[in-house]
């Protein structure tokens, strides 16, 4: 063996051990060690061994480490580990669980806390005073706050596969859920074109990216429902999360910029979630598309307008999300606990390229947070961060369902939902922590496998049986088998008798509209879909709609006058040809003057002696 060396550097010896030939692992875990410094390096050694080692040069130092951590089989990792302290060894797998761990979660078996508190000195920045306790081997962990240490990535990522094994981690089907199920993935065909279809009008009255960014309101909801026939989800819409608005943000950002009604709506959804998911850069009606989640798939976070840097989120984490949702099977029902919870220990993380954002444009309104093992207040009227120990649970968490909600109102997935825990207490009132907490089960359809190019065959829809028929004396339509636009039309022009049958009047068949061109489209649409060829009645019928509907679409601008019961003022303006000129007459004792003309006959009021201040 080569004797050891010694060499001086600012006058202190180093140790110089000849080079011993490392694993490629080995050497590339060395090469990330780099960004350390030599402090922190000796922090990280001395946990992993129990002893402060003699000073070497730092390279030498990071292939000390590097070969210490180098673990050709678990046998070799587990003889390592099992010489660990067991609240280092329970450190370890937890952080790699959560790389943020609240030391209230558990019992590490430790005398001592493992933060403790310096009161000795006074610092700038209240969590900088707390400091690992020296009496135990804390040296692979930071202090995050009072109660939060942190295991770094490349250590996590390091003993993950040990303590973890993926193949422990595979999602189980499940033989049946007690939850709320929520599906369209039989009506998708035909809700997605009525939903793109309805959709065009609003834009043209509410700006786009307006949309994009903060939703729907209520009013809108309502009328896109009503045309399109998509349903609430059973128990978020009660927490303000609607299939419909994340429907249209995500037809906005990643639609045309001239949206038209889809001929075949299955395909156009394919093609949307193909540029999401699986195109780097993909055109969207948003600066970069990377951006969607940020703008659409938060909910429960408050955004900041004046955020200036890029909000887009990491390029893997989209490849990650695919890796996830693919591992499941067709039919069965699947834990989204498991789901999410497999797609951590498999490394598929989503996340921000710009770590900053959380910390910086993110913000969860409310005043407590209960967690099973701690509460947590906020220090300020804003509320909290999704960071440190608050990351998984307000945002890796809700992200990664927000995402499975979305599929599911395209209709790649079918959804259970379960009465969530009101854990955070805002306002004094108590709300789930975020509007996704009810979702508890998914299942993969076949319409969602074709989607994420799981499977080549495109699923058959189901053939529409139906009949229309329309009286050609009496203005009544009777529907027969199942055509959801069909239905949703007349539900929209017509009064209905029972369940087949609508009565059409005036009244009924110009119900919602605001404008003649919208009773020109309905007259247009029911020749499309309920009569080609109507009746001569049914003619006559339009004909009185399209003229009813202009009759009164032409008025100015009136002031209404009321004087008192005085034979002299009758006169003056009975008489008077000026006056005859100005004012129209009305009853009791009033007059109608047009808007134009109001300082001529204030003019000339004050001609014959009154004063008018109106």
């Amino acid at each position: 063996m080569a004797a050891k060396r010694q060499s001086v550097h600012h006058n202190l010896e180093l140790e110089l051990e000849p080079k011993v030939k490392l694993s490629k692992s080995a050497q590339a875990f060395s090469i990330e060690l780099q960004r350390f410094t030599q402090e922190e390096l000796t922090r990280f050694q001395t946990c992993l061994v129990g002893e402060t080692l003699q000073k070497v040069q730092k390279s030498t130092q990071c292939d000390q480490i590097a070969r210490l951590l180098d673990f050709p089989t678990q046998q070799a990792f587990d003889a390592f580990f099992s010489c660990l302290p067991p609240y280092l060894q329970k450190l370890i797998q937890a952080g790699c669980y959560n790389q943020y761990i609240d030391t209230r979660s558990q019992d590490w078996e430790v005398d001592e806390p493992l933060i403790i508190e310096d009161t000795k000195h006074y610092y700038y920045y209240y969590n900088t005073r707390f400091r690992p306790n020296s009496k135990y081997r804390l040296g692979l962990f930071t202090v995050y706050d009072q109660y939060v240490l942190h295991l770094d990535e490349l250590f996590a990522n390091l003993f993950r596969p040990f303590l973890y094994k993926e193949e422990n981690y595979i999602p189980r089907p499940l033989d049946s859920v007690e939850s709320q199920v929520w599906s369209v993935e039989n009506q998708i065909h035909e809700v997605f074109p009525l939903f793109v279809e309805s959709l065009i009008p609003l834009i043209k009255k509410r700006d786009l990216n307006t949309i994009i960014r903060k939703g729907l309101l209520k009013g809108n909801i309502k009328d896109l429902r009503a045309l399109c026939g998509l349903p609430p989800f059973p128990l978020s819409s009660e927490y303000n999360l609607d299939p419909l608005v994340l429907l249209a943000k995500f037809v906005l950002t990643f639609g045309p910029n001239t949206l038209t009604r889809p001929d075949d709506g299955m395909a156009m959804i394919k093609t949307l979630v193909q540029s999401m998911l699986f195109m780097r850069n993909p055109k969207t009606n948003l600066n970069y598309g990377s951006f969607f989640e940020y703008y659409s798939l938060l909910d429960q976070c408050s955004l900041s307008g004046g955020y200036s840097y890029s909000t887009a989120l990491d390029d893997a984490s989209r490849k990650n999300l695919v890796k996830a949702l693919t591992s499941l099977q067709v039919g069965p029902w699947y834990s989204v606990n498991e789901l999410f919870e497999s797609s951590i220990i498999h490394g598929f993380f989503l996340q921000f390229s710009n770590q900053d954002i959380l910390y910086s444009a993110l913000t969860i309104r409310g005043q407590r947070i209960q967690l099973p093992y701690a509460e947590y207040t906020a220090y300020d009227d804003k509320g909290f961060h999704p960071t440190g120990a608050l990351l998984r649970p307000l945002f890796e968490r809700p992200l990664f369902s927000a995402y499975l909600y979305l599929f599911a109102s395209l209709g790649l997935f079918d959804i259970g939902e379960t009465k969530p825990e009101l854990l955070l207490t805002k306002n004094d009132k108590l709300h789930p922590l975020t509007p996704y907490e009810a979702l508890t089960h998914v299942r993969l359809t076949s319409f969602g496998a074709w989607c994420l190019n799981m499977v080549e065959e495109r699923p058959q829809q189901k053939k529409q049986v139906f009949e229309t028929i329309t009286d050609t004396e009496l203005l009544l339509v009777t529907i027969k088998g199942k055509s959801l636009e069909r239905r949703l039309f007349l539900d929209q022009i017509g009064i209905p008798l029972g369940q087949e049958r609508y009565r059409i009047t005036e009244a009924s068949f110009i119900r919602g509209c605001t404008s003649s061109s919208e009773i020109l489209h309905r007259i247009k649409k029911f020749k499309l879909i309920i009569d080609a060829e109507p009746s001569a009645r049914w003619l006559q019928f339009f004909q009185s709609v399209e003229r009813r509907s202009s009759l009164f679409a032409h008025g100015e601008q009136v002031l209404l006058y009321s004087f008192p019961d005085d034979p002299e003022i009758r006169r003056m303006f009975s008489t008077d040809p000026a006056f005859k000129k100005l004012v129209i007459r009305a009853e009791n004792n009033n007059v109608v003057v047009r808007k134009a003309n109001q300082k001529a006959f204030q003019k000339l009021l004050m001609e014959h002696g009154y004063l008018n201040t109106l």
